[in-house]
């Protein structure tokens, strides 16, 4: 029943205002405590696709509630001429396969985390190393930046915005540094300078260090890396996000690498950092005995028993973004190439679904079962898109704590 009543004018307006200020003065403090980092502390899967995803991949990344697809911008791909002298504007990229993948994501409802890297041929040296800071191909990986924030950003020319960008990927392994030896402070270097060609074009854009896997026969230490990577003058305020890549033989083991990432960013004084999964996975076949190697069966466990351990633990470990590794298999089974990176999808390369694809969809909330998509995978953007995780890495297992 609708009750009708009679108040003052002056009365009516003197309550209206009253509210107002109250309100105003809720919403200041609501302002107030929720931290500025509370958007890249949102708790949000997603998937590493390792070639340019077509519309249909991109409808199927959404379809079992992937909010986020990681997949490199490459720099070799994108400049078809690289500077002319020192300007900038001389040297020519061509955006046109990115722009529809940008596009299309947009469409779905996707974000893109993309990964800068992948040096040019013209540096001499294997797309996996960064430039060394200092030389000419440093300031044109520079110049590559800017173009690509420029139009993909925040307000950027595209007029589709991706807010959060990653530099580079596992600098704490031979495969990815100059010369093929690490170096947090070049990469410290690296992450300054990069850092400020993204913010020139988006000064509010999220910054995402290169994920670190903990342990590695051929690298160095995750922990140890960033301990060092922290003395780089006036580094912390560079970045927004801290990456890591716990691959382990179980969900324990994840969880021990980041109870000690935690601890070692408390020992840097630098406890409310956020921290992203930039990689996290198991795989079908590859090396015989290898601890990320397990049947379909066992993938699909591991697959739910990790992201359920990671979504409860989210607020213990400032967790946001996690991506599964990977989105579809890069080989056959019967291509039998014994490395287990290329059997780590949720899709086999047919584009029939494992049993892993309806772990993570019902992880999701978005449903049961999980479709076929086209088995015509898209070109690879390079050979070096498809070494985010190299054999050659030797990785070691995290340990539990």
């Amino acid at each position: 029943m609708l009750l009708r009543t009679s108040v003052h004018p002056s009365l009516a307006n003197a309550l209206l205002a009253g509210l107002l200020t109250c309100l105003a003065g809720l919403g200041a403090m609501l302002a107030l405590a929720v931290p500025a980092d509370a958007g890249v502390r949102t708790f949000r899967p997603g998937v590493v696709n390792g070639t340019v995803p077509d519309a249909a991949e991109l409808g199927s990344m959404r379809n079992i509630g992937a909010g986020s697809v990681r997949i490199v911008f490459s720099w070799d791909v994108i400049e078809t001429r690289p500077r002319v002298g020192s300007s900038c504007g001389t040297a020519i990229y061509n955006f046109s396969r990115h722009d529809t993948l940008v596009s299309e994501a947009g469409r779905r409802g996707v974000s893109i985390l993309p990964v800068l890297m992948d040096s040019t041929r013209a540096t001499g040296q294997p797309s996996t190393r960064y430039p060394a800071p200092g030389t000419r191909a440093f300031g044109d990986f520079q110049c590559f930046v800017r173009a690509v924030v420029d139009r993909y950003g925040r307000g950027g020319s595209f007029g589709r915005d991706i807010t959060e960008w990653q530099v580079w990927n596992e600098p704490n392994l031979p495969l990815y540094n100059p010369g093929g030896n690490v170096s947090p402070t070049k990469y410290g270097q690296l992450v300054k300078a990069t850092s400020q060609s993204i913010r020139s074009q988006d000064s509010r854009a999220t910054v995402v260090l290169a994920g670190l896997p903990e342990e590695t026969k051929r690298g160095m230490n995750s922990n140890a890396f960033l301990r060092k990577l922290y003395s780089v003058n006036k580094i912390r305020s560079k970045f927004d996000v801290v990456a890591l890549h716990p691959y382990a033989e179980n969900a324990r083991g994840t969880k021990g690498a980041l109870i000690r990432l935690r601890e070692q960013l408390r020992k840097l004084g630098d406890r409310r950092r956020p921290v992203w999964v930039t990689e996290i996975g198991y795989a079908t076949d590859g090396q015989k005995g290898y601890f990320l190697v397990t049947g379909e069966k066992g993938q699909a466990t591991k697959l739910e028993e990790t992201m359920r351990m990671l979504r409860k633990n989210r607020d213990r470990f400032k967790l946001g973004t996690v991506h599964w590794f990977n989105f579809r298999d890069i080989a056959s089974y019967s291509q039998n190439t014994n490395n287990w990176a290329d059997y780590a999808g949720l899709f086999r390369k047919d584009g029939t679904p494992k049993p892993s694809c309806v772990k993570y969809k019902r992880f999701t909330g978005a449903g049961t079962s999980c479709s076929r998509i086209p088995p015509d995978q898209p070109a690879p953007l390079d050979a070096g898109s498809t070494v985010l995780s190299h054999p050659d890495a030797q990785l070691v297992p995290s340990e539990p704590e």
